[in-house]
């Protein structure tokens, strides 16, 4: 038994020296504008990693597009797309040409880390047309 505990707890020490020296999901801020060409909405996206969490490397980085007021990455009813992988960078942006008009969409940036997936505040975005 005390084995058992002992190599849980090198490989929680190994894991957390593995490229992040704080170990938290990284936040970021997240800006989004409805852009209307006739009968098109595209949402453009933009998002800046405020604080890396102290992890060096990122796995994964996108938006999350949902008509639930909390999106979480990988949950039903979510569309995600993935902006880049594995890049050390500190921004990241996308056009989004969003399926349905006249609807209330909330949009969240996200990236994954080995410290976890870290999110942006939710935006809510009206794709309803301006006349």
């Amino acid at each position: 038994m005390k084995k058992i505990i002992l190599n849980a707890v090198l490989g929680l020490l190994l894991l957390m020296g593995s490229g992040c020296s704080k170990f938290e999901p990284a936040t970021m801020d997240l800006d989004v504008t409805p852009v209307f060409y006739g009968n098109v909405c595209l949402l453009k996206c933009e998002a800046n990693i405020t604080d890396n969490g102290g992890c060096k490397y990122i796995n994964e980085m996108g938006f999350l597009f949902s008509l639930m007021p909390e999106p979480k990455y990988r949950e039903e009813n979510v569309i995600t797309v993935v902006a880049d992988e594995k890049l050390e960078t500190t921004s990241f942006d996308l056009d989004y040409q969003i399926p349905l008009l006249d609807t209330i969409y909330y949009v969240r940036a996200y990236t994954c880390t080995n410290a976890g997936t870290g999110y942006s505040d939710i935006k809510m975005v009206s794709t309803h047309a301006p006349n």
